[in-house]
């Protein structure tokens, strides 16, 4: 990944490393996701819990994102590739899992570049 790459190029790549055909890319989404280290829940990969949620738009520059955006202390962040499909369905209902609310929403509910509870001021 370079400042260049757009989050289309890096799903298409991830899909490929992991032996998933590339050409599905427009079934997954990389996800912004900002969460607190020690969420203490069962599902929470190596004890985070992610709280907060935003699709990435395809034609975004992630690491350009991650350069010019940092969330408070105590706070951290970072990139998933998850099914359009979940985020439709977690869009639905407001709810993505991760208690992320309004940030569970699909972007055409939640426009890019929004305010985010834990983004440094």
């Amino acid at each position: 990944a370079t400042p260049r790459s757009s989050a289309r190029q890096l799903v298409r790549e991830a899909l490929e490393r992991y032996g998933l055909n590339p050409d599905d890319f427009g079934q997954f989404a990389l996800c912004d996701v900002v969460g607190r280290p020690g969420g203490g829940t069962a599902t929470s990969a190596g004890g985070w819990q992610g709280e907060h949620l935003r699709e990435v738009g395809d034609w975004e520059r992630p690491l350009v994102l991650q350069e010019l955006w940092k969330p408070k202390a105590g706070w951290s962040r970072r990139f998933e590739i998850r099914r359009r499909q979940e985020l439709d369905r977690a869009g639905d209902t407001g709810d993505d899992g991760d208690a992320a609310g309004e940030w569970g929403r699909s972007p055409e509910r939640r426009p890019a570049g929004g305010g985010d509870p834990g983004a440094a001021g």
